[in-house]
């Protein structure tokens, strides 16, 4: 629960156009709602607000199954309950997680009000999560130094891993 050094910044965050961001947790997220999305049939056949949920609902359970499984650690090595500050620093640490839920939202947004987005919504979530993982990657990647080719091909492992969780998803897909 000590997030914060002597700063008072989040080690576990980065500042991205001065926005605090959790790499790893958004990556997570980012990859169930890709794995969640890959596998859902009949987009087309949903309401916005289905659609909606299909999306937020995975993201939320992982919100929830992260702050209970860091509230049960903090417990265990405090050997103490825990104090209104680090419940509330535990709650708001989790709403990087949450974030990986905008990107689809918009797509299904964009769908909703554009027809022609509509008919292909699936592949556009799905692409939006690969583009998603690029894009921290490629983060993560200027941070740890890379300059030129091994940034690029830092930056294209996250398309990597979002085409094999595509894949995973498709081919493991009870029929």
């Amino acid at each position: 629960m000590e997030r914060a050094d002597v700063t008072g910044e989040d080690p576990e965050v980065v500042r991205v156009l001065g926005v605090a961001l959790d790499l790893e947790r958004l990556t997570y997220a980012t990859v169930v709602v890709v794995s969640v999305l890959a596998v859902y049939r009949d987009w087309e056949k949903l309401s916005f607000l289905a659609a909606t949920l299909v999306v937020v609902a995975p993201v939320l359970a992982l919100a929830v199954a992260h702050a209970f499984s860091e509230v049960l650690h903090a417990h265990a090595r405090h050997q103490r309950p825990l104090t209104a500050e680090q419940w509330r620093d535990t709650a708001l640490h989790q709403v990087h997680l949450l974030l990986a839920a905008v990107p689809p939202l918009i797509v299904l947004l964009l769908g909703h009000l554009t027809p022609r987005v509509a008919d292909h919504v699936r592949a556009i979530v799905l692409g939006t999560g690969v583009a998603t993982l690029i894009a921290l990657a490629a983060v993560a990647g200027r941070r740890a130094g890379y300059r030129g080719w091994r940034w690029l091909v830092a930056s294209l492992m996250g398309g990597v891993i979002g085409l094999v969780v595509i894949l995973l998803q498709v081919v493991l897909k009870p029929k």
